[in-house]
């Protein structure tokens, strides 16, 4: 049976219908099950199995697959990894000439480099598929109910302190996951202009306000004016303002506040004061900062950012900025390339929006690319890089599925 190259003429998501009569059901590729499965399995990473953590086994399945997968079919891969070979080559490079002597035992180069490599073994895994229309259809049947699982984990995680002005957040890691799905339907409702669309990303949007994420709050509210989906300049104007009043609401609530400023309130002006909260980041970004300038333009090598991490805090290995961290760990060169490399994948993005034949395709592309932008964001208060269970691979499975199908059409 021929796929339709119109979306709007394609089957019922659940079901296909031949000829005969009898129905056959959608398939998806097992790589893209198994990434959305550990994606879920990811969020209850505090707990145990055979005495690894959940979070480790979340990321190390889908990338152990992947790559046996790719064993297989490397030549069908329609993904552009020659525009990250720099940042993979820079990687490889700095793991070869590790100086293990320097290194917190703590510390593992090999699985740092392994993790942020993952996103992009999964991408070129999945982009070997060939998808019909109806199978991305459902893939973002699935995306639907992943958003809305997190909005209930958020809602039950909260429902005994959301009323007390002193209550903490939680759930940080999970931020990261809802954040790539507000991007992700923040463009499919630019698209194909769906209501629920839309009151999912509102329902997203709400979740980091509730768990008190702050840069996340903010990331979010930025994914629908900064989408690559077509917007007229006016309308992003309008609700880049209403974003603005919107975020100045947050700002002054009174939960907020408290979380924001040791005084328990404070004005845009203090954020840069002392009374600011930055849960130690502050001093662990000054001294990291001052250590990477003696090596500021190839930095020290892989791992010794954590090893740094360590030796300030005892326990944490992450300084809660991976540009820091990746100009401590690779300088100039390693920030350079990473940024050349994004931009690279986004621009190559929005030329083979040319060839896209159906809404579906290009709605994948639109929302992988645009994704970029939080992503680059978050790395300034996050470890998003290494976050490859929550934000990552998911990703790169999107921008996998962009690419293959754009390869199906070719060949149909």
């Amino acid at each position: 049976m021929q796929i339709p190259r119109n979306p709007s003429t394609a089957q019922p998501v659940s079901k296909l219908v031949r000829p005969s009569g009898k129905f056959t059901p959608v398939r998806l590729p097992t790589l893209v099950w198994v990434v959305l499965l550990f994606t879920v399995v990811a969020f209850f990473g505090g707990e145990r199995i055979f005495g690894y953590a959940l979070s480790g086994i979340s990321w190390v399945v889908p990338f152990t697959l992947a790559l046996l997968l790719l064993c297989r079919n490397l030549s069908s891969v329609t993904f552009p990894v020659r525009l990250f070979l720099p940042w993979v080559l820079l990687l490889f490079t700095y793991l070869v000439v590790v100086d293990y002597s320097l290194i917190d035992p703590r510390v593992s180069p090999v699985q740092r480099t392994l993790q942020v490599l993952a996103p992009l073994v999964v991408g070129m895994s999945v982009s070997t598929c060939r998808p019909s229309q109806e199978s991305l259809v459902l893939f973002v049947k699935l995306l639907r109910w992943l958003a809305y699982l997190l909005i209930g984990l958020a809602l039950y995680k909260s429902v005994s302190w959301i009323f007390l002005p002193g209550a903490s957040g939680g759930l940080a890691a999970e931020m990261i996951t809802v954040l790539l799905l507000c991007c992700f339907f923040a463009n499919r409702y630019l698209l194909f202009e769906e209501k629920k669309d839309l009151l999912v990303w509102l329902a997203l949007a709400g979740v980091p306000v509730l768990m008190l994420t702050r840069t996340v709050v903010a990331c979010v509210l930025l994914t629908f004016p900064l989408a690559f989906s077509p917007m007229r300049m006016r309308r992003r104007v309008i609700i880049l303002v209403l974003i603005a009043v919107v975020a100045l609401g947050i700002f002054y609530s009174p939960r907020v506040q408290k979380k924001m400023f040791f005084s328990g309130q404070g004005q845009l002006s203090d954020i840069l004061s002392e009374d600011f909260q930055t849960s130690g980041r502050s001093f662990m970004w000054e001294k990291m900062y001052d250590g990477a300038m003696s090596e500021m333009w190839t930095g020290h090598g892989t791992g010794r950012g954590e090893t740094l991490a360590y030796r300030m805090t005892g326990k944490t290995a992450y300084p809660h900025n991976d540009w820091l961290l990746t100009y401590f760990d690779y300088g100039l060169l390693g920030v350079g390339l990473l940024i050349g490399c994004i931009f690279l994948t986004v621009k190559n993005g929005l030329k083979r929006l040319r060839y896209c034949r159906d809404k579906n395709t290009r709605f994948l592309l639109l929302a992988g690319i645009s994704a970029f932008i939080p992503f680059v964001l978050v790395m300034f208060t996050d470890n998003i890089l290494v976050y490859s269970s929550f934000f990552g691979n998911l990703h790169f499975t999107i921008l996998g599925l962009a690419y293959a199908s754009l390869r199906t059409q070719r060949i149909s």
